[in-house]
């Protein structure tokens, strides 16, 4: 078993360093097109009849929080801290680093067991983004803000139609 989990460390970090070749901009849309590719899958194929979320008491709000606020914060907990801890303490754990961190994003959207279930998808997603950039030496966590941003900012103004 621990074998097994070397060699798909091995192949996550593999996968990392390719990725690390792709320009910013392109790692941002990138990122964004399948963040929205897993929210339609979640949102029309899997759970079609979900519509659990966070509610509030105006469009302003919702925007200052969802687009600016939420996806800073998230990055600075999520991303930038528990990521740099793990590989501080265990410099080559990549993928759990990455799982870990994604599985904290999941619960910490625990509006349902759907949601949790999308978000910790949507860790994986700006973990290896993170992850990514980083290697690029860059600054991971302004990517990583910007595309979660953008994601959201799209989920903002869909809500609005």
């Amino acid at each position: 078993m621990g074998h097994f989990l070397f060699r798909m460390n091995d192949l996550y970090l593999k996968k990392v360093r390719e990725l690390s070749k792709i320009s910013q901009f392109k790692l941002i849309i990138l990122t964004v097109i399948i963040e929205i590719s897993v929210t339609l899958i979640f949102s029309f194929l899997l759970f079609p009849n979900h519509n659990a979320g966070p509610t509030f008491d105006s469009k302003l709000e919702e925007f200052f929080i969802v687009v600016i606020f939420a996806p800073i914060l998230e990055t600075l907990i999520f991303q930038y801290s528990i990521i740099s801890y793990i590989l501080g303490k265990r410099p080559n754990a990549y993928l759990f680093t990455c799982i870990f961190s994604a599985i904290l994003f999941g619960l910490s959207h625990f509006y349902s067991p759907e949601y949790i279930l999308k978000t910790f998808f949507s860790g994986l997603l700006f973990g290896t983004l993170y992850l990514v950039v980083q290697n690029k030496n860059n600054n991971a966590f302004i990517i990583v803000a910007i595309a979660h941003s953008i994601y959201n900012f799209i989920g903002f103004c869909l809500r609005q139609i």
